[in-house]
């Protein structure tokens, strides 16, 4: 379209300019410009003036003139009929015999960008209440501006009033306000350029109220505001700036006095919101800065309250200066609802970290409730945010109950214990690859204990615990693979053997050796991996059962950048596949590689900086569900090395004899406690889920009650190892529970930590990118235009078909449920819109 082009025309694109140059339609429009005799100022003819102009002069003559030639149409006013300067009556377009109907119209001049991509994200920032107020949004001619049509509020004020409140809770501010009279009409374009329409009240809107009100005033020449806007800053307009507001103002919904006392009784730590925000504002001068404190405000109080814009909505409507914004016509909720947006610093504010700390409030402050900051840990420590402190407490107290816990724990900072529980809890657990159980969610599947364990640090924080715990652990599954691995190597050596001696190729055939080595590096061929895991079958009560492969590796990295080679890359989908062990495959033409289907069988742990989970897990493949799959567990580089630590010449010992005797751990194993206890704990999780509407929060809520189980489990196990011996049933205590909900809640804080607001901006970028645009055909528009009982011939008439058409029709829409038959030859509709 010449509209697209005329820019780059104009600075100075010959190629376009050429096309257009050339084209037919603009050819004979500078025909009939250059035959025009009329005379223009300085005695010239106009076409004599036209001839003069540059081709690029022409074309925006030319592309000005298609636009006159556009629909004309006045949305706002009818008119009464008067009489015209020559005496001719007719319902001419004068202010002066307006008649207006309620309808307003913002014009939006010179938009820098893509004009869509503006509107959709200034349409985010509307409430529900004024996104029902518009009906209709589209791009005008020029293609660099937009026309929004909405329903004026008669207590906003006038025409002009509504532009700008409306204009500044869009948030932009190239208003054009040349369109503050009541004669004002706009040019149409086409289908394509409109964005949002409601033609059903579009064409029928009428507010009388609005025009008994301000119809004298528009007649009287009296256009300019009801209300007294401050002028705008550079940054555009607040409404903030509005000095008056029109009579009879309203304030926002939730500002009455039951919703500020439901506001004043919510608590932080047993602290009120309100006194929380008192101490906040302490040293605020809210003299005309209001707005900017407000949202400053609401910001802050997402690291309290989360991303929940109605209850923080809420909160604030609790202070009267914010009731006074709202009375002046501040869309609080809307305010609110646009700073949910903006990026979460790792660092709780300082401003809103010290009116905690005065009011009383500091204490295990995480990510919504943040970390303790009398720990005596770095402020800037980005760990902090996580109550290490309260965990490392809990498992001291849990080293009395629980067997290897003590060994595990030795000389080792508390605040590195979570990730030590949740490494050695996945080796243990692998080593009972031979053991079943059934979760409350779809009973009837046998599960098995499924671990994807990361464990991130910074550089020289201490990760090499984990791997002194791997070798110590996994030693069972190491030793069994070492003869496996001994009869591969000498199956290649024979190979080898066989293409260089002439009497190792006279010796018997060589067989591939059949073996399910369990224990594989990153840098493991697909197809040797995928046949060891399909070899790996022991017959357990009778029954085949495959064995979990595991994969350790002290640098995540490594498993990263084989990525970029052939040997991980088809197990990506393995890993994510792993955790619920389901269903995959391969049919390759080549002769060696397996051919068939499979379930997948494997663990794995590995250890790495946040750099290389970054390049594992980030916002572009958050989508593809490994981030909940994943216990990502922090190893906070703390503490100092003791120069004299303590030795306990037993503890390698001890955990090889606990991973030798789960080694031989076979069968179901009852453990209906933690059913319960792990579906209480999500149920109650998700009610204040749902009740927040956070989709980001439910999602990573759904697979934690699994490593609840699969971390507690193997400890519970020892801790009753007796009776297991004896009977093959665990009698579950208080204390078992405890430490299974613990897990849980380890994993879900740090599920938060590392991952929760790429659930977030996961969840808001779909709402974006996933908009469902209606278009109306011919058929749909026939339809509505139906009374709602109707005959036949009515039918016929609307759709301008025969009466065999309208008969077949008519039958359809009665067998998909559209109408209803009323009496012989009259229907009525079902469904005012065709689904």
């Amino acid at each position: 379209m010449l509209r697209e082009a005329l820019p780059s025309i104009l600075e100075g694109n010959t190629e376009l300019l050429n096309q257009w140059a050339l084209d037919e339609n603009f050819i004979k429009f500078c025909q009939g410009q250059e035959a025009s005799r009329k005379k223009v100022a300085g005695g010239k003819t106009k076409g004599e003036v036209f001839k003069e102009l540059t081709i690029e002069k022409k074309l925006q003559t030319y592309c000005d003139n298609l636009k006159k030639s556009l629909p004309f149409v006045i949305f706002i006013a009818t008119y009464i009929e008067t009489a015209s300067a020559s005496g001719k009556l007719g319902c001419w377009r004068k202010q002066a015999a307006c008649r207006l109907n309620g309808l307003c119209v913002i014009d939006f001049d010179h938009i820098e960008g893509d004009c869509r991509a503006v509107w959709e994200e200034a349409y985010l920032k509307l409430s529900d209440e004024d996104k029902a107020r518009i009906l209709l949004v589209y791009i005008t001619p020029s293609g660099h501006g937009l026309k929004v049509v909405f329903m004026a509020d008669v207590n906003v004020g006038n025409l002009i009033a509504n532009q700008k409140v409306f204009a500044n809770k869009l948030g932009l501010n190239n208003l054009d306000e040349v369109c503050r009279d009541a004669s004002r009409g706009a040019f149409l374009t086409t289908r394509e350029d409109i964005i949002l329409i409601n033609e059903e009240k579009l064409f029928t809107y009428e507010n009388e109220e609005f025009g008994k009100k301000f119809n004298e005033s528009y007649h009287a020449g009296k256009s300019q505001s009801t209300l007294d806007f401050a002028p705008s800053s550079a940054a555009g307009g607040n409404l903030s700036s509005v000095q008056g507001a029109g009579e009879n103002q309203q304030g926002v919904s939730g500002g009455d006095g039951g919703n500020v006392r439901n506001a004043e009784s919510l608590m932080y730590n047993g602290v009120p919101y309100t006194k929380i925000i008192e101490a906040w504002l302490e040293g605020v001068n809210l003299d005309k800065n209001r707005h900017n404190t407000l949202t400053e405000l609401a910001s802050h109080l997402r690291y309290l309250i989360g991303k929940n814009p109605k209850k923080i909505t809420e909160v604030v409507l609790s202070l009267p200066w914010v009731q006074d914004l709202a009375a002046e016509g501040e869309d609080v909720a809307g305010t609110v609802s646009s700073v949910m947006g903006w990026r979460y610093n790792e660092k709780m504010p300082e401003q809103l970290r010290k009116a905690l700390d005065k009011v009383g409030a500091l204490q295990n402050v995480t990510v919504g409730t943040g970390s303790s900051v009398a720990s005596g840990q770095p402020k800037s420590d980005i760990y902090n945010m996580l109550p290490l402190d309260k965990w490392a407490e809990e498992l001291m107290e849990m080293v009395k109950y629980y067997p290897c816990m003590k060994e595990l724990f030795l000389n080792a900072h508390p605040h590195k214990m979570p990730a030590i529980l949740f490494s050695s809890a996945a080796l243990f657990g692998t080593l009972m690859t031979r053991a079943y159980y059934h979760f409350w969610f779809e009973p009837e599947v046998v599960r098995r204990l499924n671990y994807c364990i990361f464990i991130i640090g910074d550089p020289g924080a201490g990760k090499n615990v984990i791997e002194k715990f791997y070798k110590k652990i996994a030693d069972p599954m190491i030793q069994a693979d070492s003869c496996l691995i001994d009869a591969v190597n000498r199956y290649k050596e024979g190979r080898t053997e066989r293409t260089t001696s002439t009497k190792a190729q006279k010796g018997d055939v060589l067989k591939r050796p059949v073996v399910g080595i369990r224990v594989h590096p990153a840098r493991t061929a697909t197809g040797e991996f995928i046949r060891h895991m399909n070899a790996a079958v022991e017959t357990v009560q009778g029954q085949p059962m495959h064995l979990h492969m595991l994969s350790f590796d002290a640098e995540l990295d490594n498993v990263n950048k084989q990525n970029k080679g052939g040997d991980w890359k088809d197990r990506e989908i393995m890993e994510l596949k792993a955790f619920h062990n389901e269903e995959e495959g391969q049919m390759y033409a080549n002769q060696e590689s397996y051919t068939g289907m499979f379930n997948v069988y494997w663990n794995f742990i590995y250890t790495g900086t946040p750099y290389a989970l970054h390049r594992k897990v980030n916002q572009r493949n958050f989508g593809t569900g490994m981030s909940t799959r994943l216990a990502v567990i922090p190893l906070p580089d703390r503490g100092q090395a003791k120069r004299h630590q303590q030795v306990d010449p037993l503890a390698n010992e001890t955990l090889k004899t606990w991973a030798y005797r789960l080694d031989r751990v076979e069968g179901e194993i009852l453990l209906e406690p933690l059913n319960d206890e792990t579906f209480d704990w999500q149920s109650s999780h998700l009610e204040i889920a749902n009740f927040n509407d956070d989709k980001a929060d439910r999602l990573l809520l759904k697979r934690i009650p699994y490593y609840g189980i699969g971390v507690s489990l193997p400890f519970i196990l020892m801790r009753h190892w007796d009776e297991w011996q004896e009977s093959k049933t665990l009698t579950m205590d208080d204390t078992d529970k405890r430490l299974c909900r613990l897990a849980m809640e380890i994993q879900y804080k740090c599920q938060h930590f590392f991952f929760g607001e790429m659930a977030y901006n996961y969840f808001a970028d779909q709402d974006k990118e996933f908009v469902v645009r209606r278009r109306t055909t011919r058929y749909d528009e026939c339809y509505r235009k139906l009374p709602d009982e109707f005959k036949t011939q009515q039918f016929m008439d609307c759709f301008g078909c025969s009466n065999a058409t309208a008969a077949r029709s008519i039958k359809r829409f009665k067998e998909d449920g559209i109408i209803e038959n009323v009496k012989f030859g009259l229907y009525k509709k079902v469904l005012m819109e065709l689904p």
